[in-house]
């Protein structure tokens, strides 16, 4: 079974995110979510065909399933290529070694890895927790989004908020896990350090290909 949720008018003209197993095609789809459905509302509402698409094909795997796409039907990408200009204005996002890289790199489509959270940390003298998102921008930019959440009323908390780091479009290979982390309180830093995704992270983006640019 496969799923295909939609937005308008983000980042993309239409965002759309698949997830599901075995091969990405029309009949593995309901009927509503069909692209041709999907484009259909995109018209009505904005009286013009999308001139961008996202694709976000979820790798199952990184939440501990043990399964996802093998591949996309030739009649599903078909649909989205009536699209003028597609292959300019068509953006694959994932995560790296998954089947949606190869995917893109196969048929020379742009691939963008997708946001991903890589520490978490909970003081322990009050009730605030923190987490820490990469996120890839459509321009090529990264940042590090700082989301604080704080139930608490008392004036030694933040009450919540989001912060964002702006890094290097290519941080991965000019800084390290460590010199990222610096830039972090010490309890946070210590978080980053020992879940290790950053880490990891900087290590695969060394030998794959990072969007670092715009594909308008």
């Amino acid at each position: 079974m496969s799923l295909l949720d939609y937005e308008f008018g983000l980042e993309y003209d239409v965002m759309l995110s698949a997830w599901g197993e075995g091969v990405l095609s029309e009949s593995s789809l309901p009927d509503f979510q069909q692209p041709d459905v999907i484009l259909k509302k995109y018209k009505k509402e904005y009286r013009r065909m999308p001139e961008s698409i996202s694709l976000y094909i979820q790798d199952p795997m990184d939440f501990g399933y043990d399964y996802g796409y093998t591949g996309v039907a030739s009649a599903f990408l078909e649909k989205l290529e009536t699209l003028k200009e597609l292959n300019n204005n068509t953006m694959i996002r994932s995560t790296f070694d998954s089947f949606a890289e190869s995917f893109a790199r196969e048929n020379k489509l742009r691939f963008r890895h997708s946001d991903f959270v890589f520490a978490e940390y909970e003081l322990e003298y009050a009730p605030e927790s923190t987490r820490l998102i990469m996120q890839f921008r459509r321009d090529g930019s990264v940042v590090i989004k700082e989301d604080v959440s704080s139930p608490g009323t008392s004036a030694s908390n933040t009450l919540g908020g989001s912060f964002y780091h702006k890094l290097n479009k290519e941080f991965h290979k000019t800084n390290d896990a460590e010199e990222i982390a610096d830039m972090f309180s010490k309890g946070l830093r210590d978080a980053i350090l020992k879940d290790g995704r950053l880490s990891d992270f900087i290590a695969k983006a060394k030998t794959h290909n990072l969007f670092t640019g715009n594909h308008r």
